[in-house]
């Protein structure tokens, strides 16, 4: 089975694929990326974009995507891993309740025994149990745009990381969100800029999880 980092978060604009374009960009050639979307038939949460959408390239209780032309394309979360250094970059498409259909077709038919993973997405990662979770926090994503399993992922989580890119105006908010989320996890709570180069930052929980995969 290949190993895998899953990457979550409370919401979209939270730091989700910075972080896992930090991780790529540290062992460059070294991880594979693999971008989950679950696509809701009523266009909830689809990422729709001038150039893509989604709902429009599911075909089938889930599909994925390897062709680069799609993947590597400007201004698109999969062509920044691409660009980050992924050894190579999948996008997984799948309606609610084919998560595991999906991580089952990945691990059988698409990736490799040896292969090392970072996945970014919350809904697929009770299919993938993956052998390291983190969860990175924006402190200005409101509570109201919070998903409901962002608790039940922290309590499970190896590394929760507090996004610091925040306006200066969220600033002030993120001892505050520290000290609540140090209360429902084991996990170290650490505070750091994710688009830092991985060398670069203070605390070395992180760079300790990506040495474990890759070992």
């Amino acid at each position: 089975m290949p190993r895998v980092l899953s990457i979550a978060a409370p919401g979209n604009g939270s730091g989700k694929t910075r972080l896992a374009m930090t991780i790529i960009g540290s062992r460059p050639g070294a991880l594979t990326a693999v971008k989950f979307t679950t696509v809701y038939r009523d266009g909830q949460n689809c990422p729709k974009t001038e150039t893509a959408c989604a709902c429009r390239s599911l075909h089938g209780k889930f599909t994925i995507i390897s062709d680069p032309e799609i993947i590597g394309q400007e201004r698109t979360d999969t062509g920044n891993l691409v660009r980050a250094g992924a050894a190579r970059t999948l996008w997984g498409l799948s309606i609610p309740t084919a998560h595991e259909a999906l991580w089952r077709h990945l691990t059988t038919e698409v990736l490799g025994e040896d292969e090392r993973v970072v996945s970014e997405g919350n809904r697929i990662i009770p299919a993938i149990s993956p052998d390291a979770l983190v969860v990175v926090i924006g402190p200005d994503v409101p509570r109201t745009r919070w998903k409901s399993d962002t608790w039940d992922l922290i309590g499970r989580a190896n590394l929760v990381v507090i996004n610091d890119y925040a306006p200066r105006a969220v600033v002030g908010g993120i001892a505050s969100i520290q000290g609540e989320v140090s209360g429902r996890t084991k996990a170290p709570v650490v505070v750091q800029d994710v688009a830092l180069p991985l060398d670069r930052w203070a605390d070395g929980t992180l760079a300790g999880l990506v040495a474990n995969l890759l070992a």
